[in-house]
């Protein structure tokens, strides 16, 4: 059987899982070093038609060196970092895995939320420093959150602010309630009650103003990037917390460094950066030397369960493309 490349990040976070794959399918599947020349020339050399890709953002030699017919698979939902309009151009198939990192998702944001209300992440800090100096912090029952976005992970999240933690959780979506419920086959009611929202809004400013805490949950493209800029600050409470669990790019850095030093708002938890590792953008403006910040290292999906349903469904989405052709395979991405 052919063979299918892992990138390295994603091969090592569940290696058994891709092992039980190979065994499983007959397939052999390989860790490979995601630096892209490289990668295209052992794509090349060795006649490989499918890749497992993690975040690498990939720009040219991949579309050239995978052959019409092949598959790009992403190891997780979010897929800006593949070239979608260069891989369609060489006829290549870009697929993703919705749903299976939802929960992985959505419990994280519920540790950044709760570290940042109890100031867990900068007590730690202290307390393991030999200094004892313990800071008030705030209870989320009965506070304000507004998730930007509310697909499967942000209305996941949803439920578990509301119905776990007794937050009020306004939904900030640019689809109509109305549309959104058609898209995913339910009522108005039913979504509103499986979610636990308080509100659902399509006014930012609105949604904005009024939330402790603003919860990004958005898809990476054109009308997103940098969606959280100087303005959008300026329209948060100045007590309130942002938070980022989905992609870097929604967020000027730059600007949000600014709004944290100057009390613009009152602090941040970020998983997600521009670039990954985190390179400041202004080595005068790095967050992190801030110490109203929480940053964790993209970890958000980065469960055990989470990295097996993740390698199992890109593995599985490769072998549908290539034996059954993309129109069987429901994961495909279409933009």
């Amino acid at each position: 059987m052919e063979t299918i490349y892992v990138s390295s990040i994603s091969y090592n976070k569940t290696p058994h899982t891709f092992q039980q794959l190979e065994k499983d399918t007959g397939y052999t599947i390989l860790p490979v070093e995601e630096t892209e020349d490289k990668l295209a020339a052992q794509i090349q050399s060795n006649g490989v038609r499918a890749f497992v890709a993690d975040i690498y953002p990939y720009t040219g030699a991949l579309y050239e060196a995978i052959p019409a017919g092949g598959v790009i698979a992403r190891y997780g939902v979010g897929h800006d970092s593949v070239d979608k309009t260069k891989a369609k151009a060489n006829g290549i198939h870009v697929a993703n895995t919705p749903g299976v990192l939802d929960n992985a998702v959505a419990e994280h944001a519920c540790w950044m939320i709760g570290s940042s209300a109890r100031h867990l992440h900068t007590a730690h800090q202290s307390t393991h420093a030999g200094e004892w100096a313990p800071q008030g912090g705030v209870e989320l029952r009965g506070r304000a959150v507004t998730i930007v976005g509310f697909g499967r992970i942000g209305q996941t999240l949803a439920a578990k602010l509301a119905f776990g933690f007794g937050m009020k959780v306004t939904a900030l979506d640019n689809r109509p309630l109305e549309t959104l419920s058609q898209q995913q086959n339910t009522t108005e009611t039913a979504l509103q009650q499986s979610t636990g929202y308080a509100h659902y809004t399509q006014d930012r400013a609105e949604a904005l103003n009024q939330a402790d805490y603003v919860v990004l949950l958005l898809p990476v493209n054109p009308a997103t990037t940098h969606i959280a800029d100087k303005a959008f600050f300026q329209s948060m409470k100045p007590s309130a917390i942002l938070v980022n669990s989905a992609r870097g790019a929604l967020v000027k850095e730059n600007d949000l460094y600014d709004a944290l030093q100057a009390g613009t708002i009152a602090g941040a938890a970020l998983d997600v950066f521009e670039v990954e590792p985190y390179q400041p953008q202004d080595s005068q403006k790095d967050l992190r030397t801030l110490s109203n910040i929480l940053l964790t290292p993209h970890v958000g999906s980065n469960t055990e369960e989470s990295n097996a349903a993740m390698a199992t469904t890109a593995v599985r989405n490769i072998i549908t493309i290539l034996e059954n052709g993309a129109e069987a395979c429901q994961n495909i991405v279409h933009e």
